[in-house]
């Protein structure tokens, strides 16, 4: 069967309140539940998206099978009952899922257990019934702990679009935060972090640890179909997942509260994915509809929100320390610098912005992002590529005359370089390809030339003394005359390399 759930993470300072409103409902049920994950020493399940578990639900134990679905809320799902905790593959003969353990590498071991304290109520809106399950408890894996506190809205029957308007409504009221994660993905980044490290874990470590580094794609991404709705879908959906992942961690999911140095990993990679998506609709702009577009708008002002966050980061954590070891006169009077504005982590924790991520999510998973008739015109495919090519144009003709830009008309440059770079990921594009390649590389050139824009404009305005600001100027002129070579260098390796994109380059053979 097909099930089809949105989980949101519950904050401490809201988990009584919620609690408190859950066992308000006439009809509740609480169950304890006790899980065993398998799968083998080289996660041949887990990397292909499944997992495998033996749970005890009350007195009985119960076999699931769950494997990717269609989007990221949605896994086909196969539950046998169990006359005790002893695995049985014979079920899974004549089903997609055969072929799922014949390939297995290795014999299957138990890896990690969830044991979890669960309150159920079923609510019904209109002509759809809703399971609403509050879970309390932790993963355990070896010597390791990670606490579970998540509210979980899964569809019955009815209609999806039903379920999002609920999950909205609670995150609103407790202000929740979505969370994609499995709990079969986080029991086994925590099984894989215990067998590398000794020393035990739980709570806010074990969090910190499985969130040591930034959500990045998965490499290796090739569309499953070459039609507009397909790719805008697969592709959107991807880029939408990096930025839900990274916020949870910025936002402080599983109640950890992280170092500056990785809160700005977090942020940094979080408006990657906002970039990436803001590029991939700008591409297929001509096929969105309306209320797809206002979304678009939406992120782009919290996207420069948190963009003052990172050139923040950029200064203190980057450019500052380099300063400072070349000899910044007075170093240490310089305040860090401050805005008026709450800090990074409290934006990607409000409740306005962990809203319209729920929002976005919801226009992928109901396929409410695409025109109807214009995403099944014949040449739609066509116009796609055109638009590549008039973006390629653009950027060649401003590479001509990079070194007459001033700094604003660079930064546009690059910002339409990071959109061809992006756009071409739909097509399967990657490091692997020369011309990418280029394209990142000279993304990060003129990313350090930007930088280097700010870091001299805020110097020049917040040095603490004269002697200070000349340093700094002189010291960050030079960065600039390095960065402008660089760039310059690379624009024109990347004109060499490709003169005009076509349909037959674009297409994966």
């Amino acid at each position: 069967m097909l099930e089809r759930e949105i989980k949101l993470f519950i904050p401490a300072p809201h988990r009584a309140d919620l609690l408190q409103y859950v066992q308000q409902f006439s009809q509740t049920q609480s169950i304890e539940l006790a899980a065993q994950y398998y799968d083998t020493p080289q996660r041949c399940l887990a990397q292909r998206y499944a997992a495998l578990r033996l749970r005890r639900e009350g007195q009985q134990w119960v076999q699931t099978l769950k494997m990717r679905g269609t989007d990221e809320l949605s896994h086909l799902e196969y539950n046998h009952p169990r006359p005790e905790p002893s695995l049985d593959l014979q079920v899974y003969q004549n089903t997609p899922a055969a072929t799922l353990f014949a390939q297995l590498a290795a014999p299957l071991e138990m890896r990690y257990e969830t044991h979890v304290q669960r309150t159920l109520i079923e609510i019904r809106q209109n002509q759809t019934l809703i399971e609403i399950a509050l879970d309390n408890g932790e993963i355990r894996a070896k010597q390791n702990t990670l606490p579970i506190h998540e509210v979980e809205f899964e569809l019955k029957q009815g209609e999806m679009a039903e379920v999002f308007a609920l999950a909205e409504a609670w995150l609103v009221r407790f202000h929740l935060l979505l969370e994609l994660r499995t709990k079969s993905e986080r029991g086994d980044a925590l099984y894989e972090y215990a067998i590398k490290h000794p020393m035990a874990l739980s709570g806010q470590d074990a969090a910190l640890a499985l969130a040591a580094q930034p959500y990045r794609l998965p490499s290796g991404f090739k569309p499953e179909t070459m039609d507009v709705p397909s790719l805008y879908y697969q592709g959107a959906s991807l880029f939408l997942s990096q930025v839900i992942r990274n916020a949870a961690f910025l936002a402080g999911v599983d109640d950890m509260q992280a170092p500056p140095q990785q809160q700005a990993s977090y942020l940094t990679l979080m408006r990657v994915g906002m970039r990436r998506l803001r590029s991939c609709r700008q591409l297929f702009k001509p096929w969105l509809t309306t209320a797809e577009v206002g979304l678009t708008q939406q992120l782009r002002k919290h996207y420069k929100a948190f963009g003052q966050w990172r050139d923040k980061d950029m200064l203190w954590l980057e450019l500052q320390p380099k300063l400072i070891a070349a000899g910044l006169p007075a170093a240490k009077k310089l305040d860090r610098p401050h805005s008026k504005t709450t800090s990074a982590l409290e934006l990607a924790a409000s409740t306005p912005y962990q809203k319209l991520l729920l929002q976005q999510l919801r226009h992928f998973v109901l396929q409410q992002s695409l025109l109807v008739p214009a995403q099944q015109h014949p040449a739609a495919l066509a116009i796609l590529i055109q638009r590549l090519q008039q973006l390629w144009q653009r950027i060649q003709h401003q590479s001509h005359d990079f070194l007459h830009l001033n700094p604003s008309a660079q930064h546009d440059l690059r910002n339409q370089i990071k959109q061809l770079r992006y756009n071409l990921e739909l097509f399967g594009y990657s490091n692997e390809h020369p011309f990418y390649a280029t394209l990142a590389k000279a993304q990060d050139h003129l990313g350090d030339l930007c930088d280097a824009y700010v870091a001299y404009d805020w110097y020049t305005q917040n040095a603490m003394n004269k002697a200070q600001k000349q340093f700094a100027q002189t010291w960050l002129k030079q960065k600039i005359q390095k960065s402008l070579r660089k760039s310059q260098n690379t624009l024109v390796r990347l004109n060499h390399q490709r003169a005009t994109l076509s349909l037959e380059e674009l297409i994966p053979q």
